[in-house]
């Protein structure tokens, strides 16, 4: 389960394109994570008004999906490295714009929907076309996707635990406007990341992919059908559980810090799990998918019993070590599974639905607060998720991820029917 890679056809390994990925990757999720904190709190200096915030956030969700699917067609037509850099330098563009604009004319409500649209145009298929790239970088650094996928959610754990945190800090001490500068600066520097990145390893294209897509790529395929589902289903769940949920448990607390630890509990959960996927994949992909799906159900008994404060921490906590578990897997068999030809548009479509998913979970909870409590509203948020968690464990097409695709696993070639892989190098990528 831990086959070398082997040397890139046409070219050589290089180790630097590892930590330099890796790199792109921080300052992107540094830069995303810190941002979130930073521009609802410049709405508020600037209007004094929160329902402005909720206006701003709700008016990039549609672009957002849209994006995510425009995107992923954009990423298999232009190249998944030209992709990322024009992504991350478009969202480093649209936050240097706030400060700009706030300089120049004066921020208002219509600068603010017009910025915060455009910065969600780039955000979702910068992420996507990194995802992408995750099989050339396993191929041209030598290093399986199992360790790559590991050092990724361990990044992104970091990311989601330490930038709203300096985000905070630096917000205490600076005016808003100059934190956007360092949240720019961010992505301005993922994207010279990527830019510098060295991909010796030719892209690995489809041998006739004229006439199939992401939609026919996922249907011809149980396993990516299967994984689909379970992902639409768990963000259903999640999204109103963090976003509603344990705010409103806290505050009737009047527990700030505690909800504060209880998010920070989560990012370090991640991070563990991402440590022991580094060890255990090695050993059984079995083993790490079970195990993930036993943490975060056990882990979200006790954030949904919304009683005091530690069983809520405490599950939150595994309820990370699970998705620092499941994320790695996820990611690695999606790549042996997707062609890399097709790779953009079918993660498009899986990103696309997750951020259909969210606002989905979230509409459904509010509605159900109107009529009952939110201990009654959690209990229906756990049967939910124990019900994706049943068809997690039972679905037929699961049973492939104890069942790697031969030389895929180490490659990231994308082997997996119905596209028929063979390598060819894209001149313009």
């Amino acid at each position: 389960m831990t086959d070398p890679v082997p040397a890139p056809a046409g070219g050589r390994t290089s180790r630097a394109s590892l930590p330099v990925f890796v790199a792109a990757e921080a300052f992107s999720l540094f830069g995303n994570s810190a941002i979130a904190i930073v521009l609802p709190w410049l709405v508020l200096t600037r209007t004094g008004d929160p329902a402005v915030t909720g206006l701003v956030a709700a008016a990039a969700a549609l672009p957002a999906i849209a994006a995510a699917l425009v995107g992923g067609w954009l990423i298999d037509r232009v190249g998944q490295r030209r992709m990322s850099v024009v992504s991350d330098l478009g969202s480093a563009v649209s936050v240097a714009g706030l400060a700009v604009v706030d300089r120049v004319f004066g921020l208002d409500l219509g600068w603010f929907v017009a910025l915060g649209v455009l910065g969600a145009l780039f955000d979702v298929p910068g992420m996507t076309a990194r995802e992408t790239l995750m099989g050339r970088v396993a191929r041209t650094s030598g290093v399986t996707l199992d360790k790559i996928a590991s050092l990724r959610q361990a990044v992104f754990s970091l990311a989601f635990l330490g930038g709203p945190a300096l985000a905070g800090v630096l917000l205490a001490v600076l005016d808003p406007i100059h934190v956007v500068w360092v949240t720019a600066g961010c992505s301005l520097a993922a994207g010279l990341c990527m830019l510098v990145l060295p991909l010796t390893a030719p892209e690995v294209a489809a041998a006739d992919t004229a006439g199939i897509g992401g939609v026919d790529t996922i249907r011809g395929s149980a396993p990516l059908r299967a994984m689909l589902l379970i992902g639409f289903g768990s963000a259903v769940v999640i999204a109103p559980l963090l976003g509603v949920l344990l705010p409103a448990h806290f505050n009737r607390l009047d527990e700030p810090t505690w909800f504060g630890f209880t998010m920070s509990a989560f990012a370090v959960g991640s991070m563990v799990g991402a440590i022991l996927y580094a060890v255990v994949s090695a050993r059984s992909r079995r083993a790490v998918y079970i195990g993930g799906l036993l943490l975060q159900t056990v882990g979200m008994v006790g954030f949904t019993t919304l009683h005091g404060v530690w069983p809520v921490a405490v599950g939150s906590a595994l309820v990370g070590v699970g998705s620092g578990l499941l994320s790695p897997v996820f990611i690695v068999f999606f790549t042996e599974q997707v062609a890399e030809s097709v790779r953009g548009r079918v993660l498009g479509l899986f990103n696309a639905l997750a951020l259909i998913a969210s606002p989905l979970g979230l509409g459904a909870v509010a509605l159900a607060l109107s009529v009952t409590t939110l201990e009654t509203a959690a209990t229906w948020l756990l049967a939910a998720w124990v019900l994706v968690m049943a068809y997690a464990f039972g679905s037929r097409g699961m049973r492939a991820f104890a069942r790697p695709t031969s030389g895929a696993r180490a490659e990231g070639a994308g082997t997996a029917p119905p596209v028929p892989a063979e390598t060819t190098a894209r001149a313009d990528d």
